[in-house]
């Protein structure tokens, strides 16, 4: 096989979550993109959340491989199935299959562990020229003898050298219309217990130049724009330098938005630069309003720095999305406190997970015994996955869902207009509308969680009786 023709597809699942709304591509698939066609090999994207990729056009590229986190992994595995002896070697990678790659093996031929940019041309070259891959890192792979073998830890990518994404190779997306998002690091400083970012990318925080993030800007400079860093502001220092030759390079976006510690907004100059670059709501990972939970997390806030945080946001004219996450120790009354917290603080959005312990996470290894299923689908941080200790999996779940429904409330939503972020009724708007498609999809979901039996229809009786409306 010379120059094998290759796809590389991001699977998706169809079901509600928080980010339904506003969905964005990764973008690991389009720089994995870009990188082998800087190899010379003949290569198409693909996001299975555009549209369905019928098997009969995957049948056509010699080497397919497939991304997933946790929550579309079984999406993914199906795909993989579909194509098993079929012609095509399957490749999988992403988080949920570096963490567990024995599991993956059952449905494809290799896995790529980690960051995919160094072993994937590696790993098609020795296709291509029917070499063996056993001295490429970052693979896990079956011996003729059925065993699986798992090769060295790969090195990190060299992030700064790396390619733009390459959207030019995606048959779905027409021209002008790349995804408005921009990734401009890898790895995170913090190390909180559910969190698998530095488990895959390292702690050590790696960025692109300054100019490289500049390019990537411009084609999508007219619209509103994400950057999908794992913590845009670990690094206050390079995020301002970012900022201000945004500024003097008048390469400022319509508004923009990314992920921010607590900690961060205590910079005044940068928050100044995030007003003038027109930073319309940042993601901040505020967690709980319990300290005693924060330390059993990780985080190094508190949460009079989270009301310190809030205030100076809004003192900006900048919103913000409070992300929580309800701990196995937690109560209800820990759950009534975050929306209590939010309404009195006036937090903009906000959205309440339950600790979800994914692959690779302290809190799998800690909690993987109380898991309730590893059906993964459900690993989205909505759906309670695992047994509280001080109340059921069901009253938790359930909780989280009426103060959901509570904060995002109609009365709520028509309240919501403030000077200079009016997008907040919108905004809330779409988190009322999401609370009830997420009840109405989950109906069989709850009543698994209440008696533990197979799916079967949930009466409007059981759910109006535990205070949820759909």
């Amino acid at each position: 096989m010379n120059r094998p023709k290759i796809a590389l597809i991001e699977s998706s699942a169809v079901s509600t979550h928080v980010f339904s709304r506003t969905y964005l591509p990764r973008t690991g698939i389009p720089t994995l993109g870009a990188v082998l066609k800087r190899f010379g090999y003949e290569c198409d994207i693909w996001f299975e959340s555009h549209s369905p990729i019928p098997e009969e056009k995957l049948l056509q590229y010699d080497i397919v491989g497939i991304g997933s986190i946790t929550s579309t992994i079984p999406a993914a595995y199906r795909m993989a199935d579909s194509l098993k002896g079929k012609g095509p070697v399957v490749v999988m990678g992403g988080p949920h299959v570096t963490f567990m790659p024995e599991e993956a093996l059952e449905h494809c031929d290799y896995v790529v562990m980690g960051e995919g940019e160094v072993p994937l041309p590696a790993l098609v070259e020795a296709i291509a020229n029917k070499k063996s891959p056993d001295g490429i890192q970052g693979l896990a792979y079956r011996l003729k003898d059925g065993t699986t073998h798992i090769t060295a830890k790969a090195q990190a990518a060299d992030f700064d050298k790396l390619p733009s994404p390459d959207y030019s190779l995606c048959p779905q997306i027409k021209n002008g219309m790349i995804p408005p998002i921009i990734t401009t690091s890898r790895g995170c400083p913090h190390d909180c217990t559910f969190c698998s970012v530095t488990a895959v990318f390292g702690r050590k925080y790696r960025f692109k130049e300054n100019d490289q993030v500049i390019r990537e800007l411009r084609p999508i400079q007219h619209r509103s724009v994400c950057f999908g860093d794992d913590n845009f502001f670990a690094n206050t220092k390079r995020t301002k330098s970012l900022l201000r030759d945004m500024i003097s390079q008048n390469a400022v976006p319509l508004r923009w938005s990314g992920e921010m510690p607590v900690r961060a907004a205590e910079d005044e100059e940068m928050l100044g630069l995030m007003r003038e670059t027109r930073c319309r709501i940042v993601y901040v990972g505020v967690e709980s309003v319990d300290p005693e939970t924060l330390k059993r997390y990780g985080k190094a806030h508190q949460i009079e720095a989270t009301t310190r945080c809030i205030e100076k946001l809004h003192r900006y004219g900048i919103g913000i999305h409070g992300m929580f996450v309800v701990d196995l120790d937690d109560t209800p009354e820990t759950v009534q406190k975050i929306v209590d917290y939010a309404i009195e603080t006036d937090i903009d959005t906000i959205q309440i997970c339950s600790l979800t312990p994914f692959p690779g996470t302290k809190s799998y290894n800690d909690d993987h015994e109380r898991l309730l299923h590893r059906d993964w689908k459900y690993f989205d941080g909505m759906h309670v996955v695992v047994h509280p200790r001080r109340f059921t999996a069901f009253d938790m779940q359930m909780e989280i869902v009426r103060q959901m429904q509570r904060f995002y409330s109609i009365g709520r939503v028509l309240g919501a207009y403030r000077k200079g972020r009016a997008w907040r009724v919108k905004y809330r708007a779409g988190g009322h509308i999401l609370m009830k498609r997420w009840v109405h999809e989950n109906r069989d979901y709850l009543l698994r969680l209440r008696d533990g039996s197979y799916p079967r229809p949930v009466s409007g009786e059981i759910l109006a009786a535990a205070g949820v409306t759909c």
